[in-house]
Parts: C-alpha cells; sequence; structure tokens
C-alpha cells in the first residue's frame, strides 16, 4: 500500500468524544495506509452574518494539539487565529494580537498555521482584504521563521451565482451575493499578499478553486515556497478534467509542490457500512484519481483517473509532506495542561465539552509524565 501523510484533518464537525475518536482515527488511518497526519484547527469558524465566538470553537486549538500528542511523533497541528474580544475595527490592536498569537502558537508546539481568513464568509465577516497591513506582522513573521500556513481560499466559482446553488448549501451559507467579495477578488487577494510576502511558506488548501483561472494559478505558483493540498472539493478536480492537456503536465511539472490531504474528520460510527463510506469517500477518490486511469463514480459524477506515474504519485501522497513537515515541534505539555484545565472551568458540567477537556487535561499530564498510551 501506498504511504500517505494527510495533511489536512479536522476533529469538531461531528460530537463524537475524543478518546473514541482517537480510535476512529487509528481504524481509518490503518485501512488507507496513513502514516502521517496533520490535523488542522478552526477555531472561529463562520456563518452568515457572524462569526461564531464561543469556547467550543476555541477549544479547536486545544483539540488540534490533544490529536497531535496522541499519535506523536506521527501527528502534527496547526493552530487558528483567534478574534474573541477583539474590536475588529481596531487595526492596530488586531494586528498586536494575531502577532501575539502566531509566536505562541509556534513557541508551545504547533506546526503550522491554518486560515479560514480566505473564506467568503470569513474573509466577508472580518472585512479585511488578505493583503491588508492589519495582517502584515503576521505574515511577515511567518515568513521569516518558515512557518507553514494553510489557507482556504474562495470556494467553487457557482456558489456566487443563486441559480446554481442548492438549497443544502445555501442552508451552509455557501451562496455568496453581491455583498461579499467576488471569486475572483479574492484571488488577486492572496496573490497581492504573496507579493507582499514572497516567500511564505503558503499552501492553498483545494487546489485554491483556482483550476477556473489558469493565469492565476500560474501566478500563484511563481511563487518559490507555494503549494498545492489536493484535498476534494471534487468540483477541482472535474474541472481539471475538462483540460488534462493543459493539467496533467502542470501536475507533472509541480509534482513537488502539490500534497496529499483529504479534508476528512472523526466521522461518527453508527454501523460499519456507513462508517466505511463516510471515511473512504474522499480519500479513495483522491487516490483512484491520482494512480490509476480507470472509471468511477464521486458525488454523483463519473470520472476517469490520470494515472500519473508511480514516482509523482509516492511525492504527492507522501514525500513532500515529509520533507516539508521534517520532526514535529516539541510540546511544551504545561501550556495544554494549564489551558485545558481554564476552559473546564468555564464549561458546564454534563456536557461533552467538559468530558472532553476532562480528557484532555489528564491525558496532556500523563503524556508529560511518559505515561500514556491509547493503544
Amino acid at each position: 500500500m501506498m504511504r500517505k501523510f494527510d495533511g489536512h484533518l479536522h476533529t469538531f464537525r461531528f460530537k463524537v468524544p475524543v478518546r473514541e475518536s482517537i480510535q476512529l482515527f487509528q481504524r481509518q488511518f490503518d485501512r488507507l495506509g496513513v502514516e502521517k497526519a496533520t490535523f488542522l484547527a478552526l477555531p472561529c469558524d463562520t456563518i452568515p452574518g457572524k462569526i461564531e465566538f464561543d469556547q467550543t470553537d476555541l477549544i479547536d486549538n486545544l483539540r488540534a494539539m490533544y490529536f497531535k500528542a496522541v499519535f506523536s511523533p506521527n501527528g502534527y497541528a496547526y493552530a487558528g487565529l483567534e478574534y474573541l474580544g477583539l474590536d475588529l475595527s481596531d487595526v492596530q490592536a488586531i494586528s498586536a494580537s494575531l502577532l501575539e498569537q502566531v509566536k505562541r502558537y509556534k513557541r508551545v508546539g504547533y506546526d503550522g498555521m491554518k486560515m479560514y481568513e480566505g473564506h467568503p464568509n470569513h474573509r466577508k465577516c472580518l472585512g479585511y482584504p488578505l493583503e491588508h497591513e492589519v495582517f502584515d506582522a503576521f505574515y511577515d513573521f511567518c515568513e521569516k521563521e518558515n512557518f507553514p500556513i494553510l489557507m482556504h481560499l474562495a470556494n467553487p466559482p457557482h456558489f456566487w451565482d443563486e441559480s446554481q446553488v442548492n438549497e443544502y448549501w445555501k442552508a451552509r451559507g455557501c451562496y455568496f451575493d453581491e455583498t461579499y467579495p467576488t471569486f475572483e477578488e479574492l484571488q488577486q487577494e492572496v496573490l497581492r499578499r504573496l507579493d507582499k510576502n514572497p516567500k511564505l511558506n503558503f499552501t492553498l488548501a483545494h487546489w485554491g478553486f483556482l483550476p477556473w483561472s489558469k493565469e492565476n494559478m500560474e501566478k500563484f505558483m511563481s511563487y518559490p515556497n507555494t503549494k498545492l493540498d489536493v484535498c476534494p472539493g471534487g468540483e477541482n478536480f472535474f474541472k481539471i478534467l475538462e483540460d488534462t492537456a493543459y493539467w496533467i503536465p502542470f501536475i507533472e511539472k509541480y509534482s513537488d509542490r502539490i500534497v496529499y490531504g483529504t479534508d476528512s474528520y472523526n466521522f461518527p460510527y453508527d454501523n460499519e457500512e456507513a462508517w466505511t463510506r463516510a471515511t473512504g469517500n474522499r480519500p479513495l477518490f483522491v487516490e483512484r484519481f491520482f494512480t490509476t486511469t480507470e472509471t468511477d463514480v464521486y458525488s454523483n459524477k463519473e470520472y476517469t483517473g490520470i494515472g500519473l506515474r508511480e514516482e509523482l504519485c509516492n511525492k504527492i501522497f507522501f514525500d513532500n509532506l515529509n520533507a516539508m513537515m521534517g520532526k514535529p515541534a516539541p510540546i511544551d505539555f504545561d501550556y495544554f495542561i494549564e489551558k485545558s484545565e481554564q476552559l473546564l472551568q468555564n464549561e458546564a458540567p454534563d456536557t461533552l465539552e467538559h468530558y472532553n477537556l476532562w480528557c484532555m487535561a489528564n491525558d496532556f499530564r500523563s503524556m508529560k509524565n511518559g505515561n500514556y498510551s491509547f493503544k
């Protein structure tokens, strides 16, 4: 089985206790050949019109580190920026906070930053273009320290056309009317940010939704340290298949800067069939797309894989991330024990988050003392 480094995993979407999630992740990794994994935090996920600044969201940074520690030395964690208590009109205060946060996250053991600031909802709520000075100190630090960033930028372009967005996606806040930055504006914002910080270790998730603009894609890849994360949305893959004469040579050319990810979660276990289908849906699609020329179906659409050479697949699925990430950063267990206990005091008893925080506080303590094992 081909070795895999899944650089795009989340842990918050479903209400599965953290200790149960460990077992489920391990089963998923064993089944799909995942040797290493990066857990990405989204502490301030968004819904239309506001940012959810509650403790449940803020626990996600802690949770990402917990799973990194559990799966050590093969686990990694990216932190997300928090805006709780900030006056979003105060540029200097926000700038100072973001710089303080990234310095702290790097100091306590995170391996990079997961940014949702390029998502249309988050971008609208914050109100600042990606190249705005409010982010300068943060990006300057990341560039200087070669601290990796993985950003969600935009969404499929049809989400800006109300007639093409179904009710499921509308309910999830994924129709973007004229009050949002356009698809093209978001792409130009990230390119202007890279003009300001051209050496950033900067990856766009979901291909950056750039397959709709070859010109912007080529500009993005012209910077020396940019990379593409290939986790679905499947729309990107189907767009690539519309012009394989262009995209297959592109993928081959940049095969050392394309990295594997699945955007998978700690899916709940209801029954074996449903769980197997949920955990395998995205990973198997990505694997078959790159490694075979077989015809299959994803998201009710038929596709044929591009069948890349084995050495290129090895780069994409494991080697590139393994070389970029190196050894996981050392974890400051005292910080995370204190953080867990602090959040635990503010969480109502008899809730899942109270239980999770109690588990994390105790398990971090056991890890620090060298007597923890989840097996």
